[in-house]
């Protein structure tokens, strides 16, 4: 007998919490109120955001609700430099209810003239991540990576409604803390960390180092100024006291690498956002390259201390790779990082495909997590 499931669109963020609290998956349960806060708040930040395309899809069964899917199209999300249309945090326990949600989040893109949707992209990213996890289940959950119950048959769905394996993505923890083998830094680069205020301050200068950095056709590319504001908007939910340093302090207690010496004679590492690391020119004092770990908020809301960091982007400024900033930049980032207490570095959304990256973090780190990103083309027709 043929289930009857029906698709709602809704913006009612009432019913949107509720059906997060029936259909979502979440490894530690202490996390999900707070999750279910931060989604919310972000699809109600869309909603008033005018002509932003975004819709909320719940799935019911004899009135019940039984699924849950978000798709929008994201200006900033492209795939090979191609606008998509994205699908993210989807839930559905059967076949048929996949169905529904897919067939309802195919025809909005289709009536928004976009033939290629992507999924799981489970904006937004720093709270979500991107992909379908396929292994790493047993790993404690991360801020800004996916998560998805290991028992779930999504990924077969998908599978039998046309969407294929496009992308994959690995997570990998850090187990070196000095990358030695990197060349040594350039002496016409500079190593620096910034306040918050003189990040926001240098925004257009970071994202046309990201544009640069990422010229390249890559799969899913989500930099952009909606990318850098909702960093910043992370980074300020970290409280000042986590920056304050013993009256004791010796920076050389950690390290005599030149390079960390003159960062911290150079600027007070209390006032200076420490989840960030700057490579910047000596002559133009331009930023060339940067590092952006998240903060595990995670361990914010479960009222611990922050000791573990998601390496979600690195971008190195065309024409200046082969200068050591991308290892000197890890190097100084975990010590700076560790005198606020942060011991544990993974670093997130790592395109298996990008063999040259790939090669340089591998034997400084060891996988831990894997994630798949499906996509269908969507004809006119269908």
């Amino acid at each position: 007998m043929t289930r009857k499931i029906k698709i709602e669109e809704t913006n009612n963020l009432v019913l949107i919490k509720k059906a997060l609290i029936t259909t979502l998956y979440v490894p530690n349960e202490r996390l999900k109120p707070y999750i279910i806060k931060e989604l919310t708040s972000y699809l109600k930040s869309k909603f008033n955001e005018n002509n932003y395309k975004l819709k909320v899809f719940v799935a019911f069964e004899r009135e019940e609700i039984c699924g849950f899917t978000v798709c929008q199209i994201e200006p900033e999300y492209k795939s090979r430099n191609r606008k998509c249309g994205s699908f993210g945090w989807l839930n559905a326990e059967s076949f048929e209810i996949c169905q529904g949600l897919l067939e309802a989040c195919e025809d909005f893109i289709k009536k928004n003239n976009i033939r290629l949707l992507r999924g799981n992209i489970n904006f937004p990213k720093g709270l979500g991540g991107l992909g379908i996890q396929t292994m790493g289940f047993n790993e404690r959950m991360m801020y800004g990576v996916a998560f998805i119950n290991p028992q779930s048959e999504i990924l077969s769905f998908l599978n039998d409604l046309g969407y294929k394996g496009d992308s994959e993505y690995l997570c990998m923890e850090v187990t070196s803390k000095e990358w030695k083998k990197g060349n040594v830094l350039d002496r016409s680069i500079k190593l620096q960390h910034l306040s918050l205020e003189e990040i926001i301050q240098r925004k257009d200068e970071i994202l046309n180092c990201a544009r640069s950095a990422f010229s390249a056709v890559i799969p899913d590319s989500t930099t952009g100024e909606h990318r850098f504001n909702e960093i910043i908007e992370i980074y300020s939910k970290v409280p000042d006291s986590f920056y304050k340093l013993d009256k004791k302090f010796n920076p050389r207690d950690f390290s005599d690498i030149p390079e960390f010496l003159e960062d911290w004679e150079s600027s007070n590492l209390e006032k200076r956002v420490t989840w960030a690391h700057f490579a910047i020119e000596r002559e133009t004092d331009e930023i060339v390259g940067a590092i952006f770990t998240l903060p595990d908020l995670y361990q914010l809301w479960l009222n611990e201390p922050i000791t573990r960091a998601n390496v979600d982007t690195a971008m190195i400024k065309s024409g200046y790779t082969g200068k050591g900033i991308f290892s000197s930049m890890n190097n100084i980032g975990q010590i700076t990082s560790s005198f606020n207490g942060v011991t544990y570095f993974e670093g997130t959304g790592i395109w298996v495909a990008n063999e040259d990256a790939i090669k340089t973090i591998l034997p400084h780190c060891k996988t831990n997590r894997k994630f798949v990103v499906v996509q269908k083309r969507i004809k006119k027709g269908e």
